[in-house]
């Protein structure tokens, strides 16, 4: 009986090496998280809170084939920093249903303002504000202060350790580039 599988003798040394580079290339790629610290008591965890106005300008004629074009401008903007859940002095209101205080509204464009940017053959929708929140932890990472960005339940779980005087446990993300979880010691 004739197999029409041949094994040479190479795949026989081959094998193992190509497996050990397939464990190794996929257990780098799959870590998701990374370092956790040690925890920290010194830290900032800001919230930069940003009112921005915002014109939609839609060509007058839509036609079939481009249905969705439109055209994004932003106008005058203000922004706050709060850092560990204190009232900002710059602060308009707040603070709202996540803890967070916001800028004065800035000025509302002009008729003439969104004029001025109007393309021909556009139309300006009514202008909008616009709310975004960005986070970011300084900390201490081995002797060296780092600025991380973060996400909303890291600043929160930062407000609660201050308010208790406590300190926080930081997970890194893939390459330390970020924090993704804070636990409150």
């Amino acid at each position: 009986m004739h197999s029409s599988f041949v094994r040479h003798p190479w795949i026989n040394t081959a094998i193992p090496v190509v497996s050990a580079l397939l464990v190794s290339v996929s257990a780098t790629s799959c870590n998701q998280v990374g370092t956790a610290a040690n925890p920290t008591d010194t830290f900032q965890a800001t919230a930069t809170t940003t009112y921005t106005w915002q014109v939609e300008y839609v060509p007058r004629s839509v036609s079939q084939d481009r249905p969705n074009d439109r055209r994004l401008e932003q106008f005058d903007s203000t922004t706050v920093v709060n850092s560990n859940g204190v009232r900002p002095d710059a602060a308009g209101s707040g603070p709202d249903n996540k803890g967070l205080w916001w800028p004065v509204l800035p000025a509302e464009p002009t008729v003439d303002d969104i004029e001025d940017r109007r393309l021909n053959g556009e139309t300006a929708r009514n202008p909008q504000i616009i709310k975004s929140s960005d986070y970011a932890i300084t900390f201490n990472l081995a002797g060296e202060e780092k600025t991380l960005p973060a996400n909303y339940e890291v600043y929160r779980q930062a407000v609660k350790a201050t308010e208790k005087e406590r300190s926080l446990l930081l997970t890194l993300g893939p390459q330390d580039e970020s924090v993704i979880q804070a636990e409150v010691q």
